[in-house]
């Protein structure tokens, strides 16, 4: 879905020539890659695409698909899948590629427009997409989870969370080791080649990539030992994803010394959201919100603050730098840029975002029923349990940490007649 409606429509609102003066909304060509990028092929008679423009129409293919697949994880176990196909859609095809345009395209805020066509004469930074990916994804997500409620069981009849079962801890922890490598694909990948001065871009955006995610998880972790009196796995793959998300916006305008710092604040950032959105019964399965609506606002945030004059030049060529730097006073122009861009998209996600889970809710496609909820939606919609034994393990071990706590009975583990007695009975 995400492929195709990124391919017919997204790709032209996003990178098709906008309108002239100093606010282009939407691109208006290109679609379903009609439009000419880069040089016409000689060999391809006909074609007004050539390699270099297949190629960069699949690369920002994967960001439209992650700014998508971000609110999956929001609302899993209790949404419908036509749902989750419409939001997708509406996220590829429009809501998404806009801000691409006003970003990266021939938008308003874009920084590679002429000087005095840039947002307050410098354009917005966010090199990789912490507003641009992750803001519009995890506002969405965010948005999805308030309008379908808490799952059944998450919280108690006082507002007290629920321990809720994990499949795999082991799994989670995977996924997260390959998306930070991929990341390494989004950050330094978007330097688009590693020709030239590129290749020192693309250096820079890894190594500072590397120590914001570290820096994050560690500040995680320790935040977790330390308020929640465990260390928890969760804490740590989720803090490393929110330092990653924090330096995508700057991770080519930073330096190093500086990507330390903006790891630890994301890192604080993530633990510090999650525990709030908790306290007010928002239940994010898979900590999207925190992770990608929160540190994306920072990381876009932090690169107005820390860009340098030199990393700058080399990107953007704009004569500006974050706000703790000199630079012709464009300093708090730049950040004042980033702040304005991010508001602006906030609030055209936010919109959006209410208008489509508004529709689905009244139109009775937003949530499934208690029934098969309890029995899982794999049953439902896919015709059969992708985790064997998983709901009898949902159903009887759903815990709150206060009992944990309050308990003076070591915990002993269930007999595994009980276990299939259990099974057997869901």
């Amino acid at each position: 879905i995400g492929a195709l409606s990124f391919w017919l429509i997204g790709y032209g609102l996003a990178f098709g020539e906008g309108s002239k003066g100093n606010f282009s909304f939407i691109g208006t060509n290109d679609f379903a890659l009609t439009g000419e990028k880069g040089n016409i092929s000689n060999e391809l008679p006909g074609r007004s695409y050539n390699g270099k423009g297949y190629a960069f129409f699949l690369f920002q293919f994967a960001f439209a698909a992650t700014a998508a697949t971000i609110v999956s994880g929001a609302v899993a176990e209790r949404c419908q899948v036509s749902a989750y196909f419409t939001y997708s859609f509406v996220l590829t095809c429009f809501v998404y590629p806009v801000v691409v345009h006003w970003g990266w395209g021939d938008g308003w805020a874009s920084a590679f427009l002429e000087e005095d066509e840039r947002l307050l004469g410098v354009g917005v930074v966010d090199f990789a997409g912490s507003t641009i990916v992750h803001t519009v994804g995890g506002c969405t997500a965010l948005i999805a989870a308030i309008f379908l409620g808490p799952r059944y069981g998450r919280f108690d009849n006082n507002g007290n969370p629920n321990t809720m079962p994990h499949q795999s801890s082991t799994f989670q922890t995977v996924g997260v080791l390959i998306l930070w490598v991929g990341w390494y694909g989004f950050n330094c990948g978007s330097t688009l080649s590693v020709a030239n001065a590129n290749a020192d871009v693309a250096g820079l955006a890894a190594v500072t990539t590397t120590i914001s995610a570290t820096a994050s998880g560690l500040t995680s972790t320790i935040l977790g030992r330390i308020v929640e009196g465990h260390i928890s796995i969760e804490r740590t793959n989720n803090g490393i994803l929110g330092g990653l998300v924090s330096i995508t916006a700057g991770c080519s305008v930073v330096d190093p010394e500086i990507a330390f710092v903006i790891g630890i604040i994301g890192g604080m950032i993530y633990f510090g959201s999650s525990r709030m959105l908790e306290h007010f019964m928002v239940d994010d399965v898979v900590e999207a919100s925190p992770v990608h609506f929160f540190c994306g606002l920072w990381g876009t945030l932090a690169a107005g603050i820390f860009a340098t004059p030199e990393n700058m030049d080399m990107i953007y060529d704009t004569k500006s730098c974050g706000l703790f730097y000199k630079c012709d006073g464009n300093g708090p122009k730049q950040f004042a840029a980033n702040l304005i861009f991010i508001i602006i998209v906030v609030l055209w996600t936010t919109a959006l975002g209410i208008i489509t889970f508004t529709i689905l809710a009244v139109t009775d496609k937003l949530r499934v029923s208690l029934e098969v909820e309890k029995v899982g939606l794999d049953v439902k919609e896919h015709g059969g349990s992708a985790y064997e034994n998983y709901i009898s393990r949902r159903l009887s071990q759903m815990v709150s940490p206060s009992a944990i706590r309050n308990s003076k009975k070591p915990a002993t583990a269930p007999k595994v007649d009980t276990i299939v007695e259990n099974d057997a009975a869901c």
